[in-house]
């Protein structure tokens, strides 16, 4: 099933969480609240940088580009970068998103396994969690599941459940616990996902 979100869009990664505290450019510290376009949203900015660790290690990185092209960065584009040694910690210790972002050329970035994917993905809803296996993490009404293999990731999966209203998309930030089993919609709820394979 082709990925459908944060980095980590997801990835990406929906109001992921309740708001959390992000930095700026000048390390400035703001409100994320509820985002209103695409998964791992530069949200207004050119870009977006999202890293994201795993037990305290560095794991990810996703540069989310804005509406623009910039330089060999194509515009409404997810660029991640995974470092493969620290995938053995998956499922066992928290993910951690933190991120900056700034209207200039982004910082150049480099990782063992880098893929790229849409940031212009429709969340599609459902009642039943349509994806299984991989590590399942969330925060709040905000999951992700992520699948690997013994080089790097293979799918991303961002899913959120709502009461009522609409997807959004996210500005992931905090900490996400492990979790097992799959993603459950409560009565009066409806799940909505967005699943990508890595290629």
């Amino acid at each position: 099933m082709q990925l459908r979100s944060v980095l980590l869009s997801v990835i990406v990664c929906s109001s992921l969480f309740t708001p959390g505290c992000y930095l700026g450019d000048e390390g400035a510290s703001e409100e994320v609240g509820e985002v209103a376009s695409p998964q791992l949203d530069p949200d207004g900015r050119a870009w977006r940088l999202f890293k994201l660790s795993v037990g305290g290690v560095p794991f990810a990185r996703a540069l989310a580009i804005g509406g623009a092209n910039m330089g060999n960065y194509t515009a409404n584009t997810e660029y991640w970068y995974v470092d493969p040694a620290a995938l053995s910690a998956l499922g066992a210790k928290n993910i951690v998103f933190t991120h900056s972002g700034g209207d200039s050329y982004p910082p150049s970035q480099r990782g063992p396994q880098s893929f790229a994917l849409p940031r212009e993905v429709p969340w599609e809803a459902f009642q039943t969690d349509p994806v299984s296996g991989g590590a399942l993490y969330r925060k709040d009404n905000v999951y992700l599941r992520i699948t690997k293999n013994q080089s790097g990731l293979t799918r991303l999966t961002w899913y959120q459940i709502l009461a009522d209203g609409v997807p959004t998309n996210i500005v992931p930030s905090g900490t996400f616990v492990p979790v097992r089993g799959s993603v459950s919609v409560p009565s009066g709820h409806v799940g909505y996902y967005i699943d990508q394979a890595v290629e």
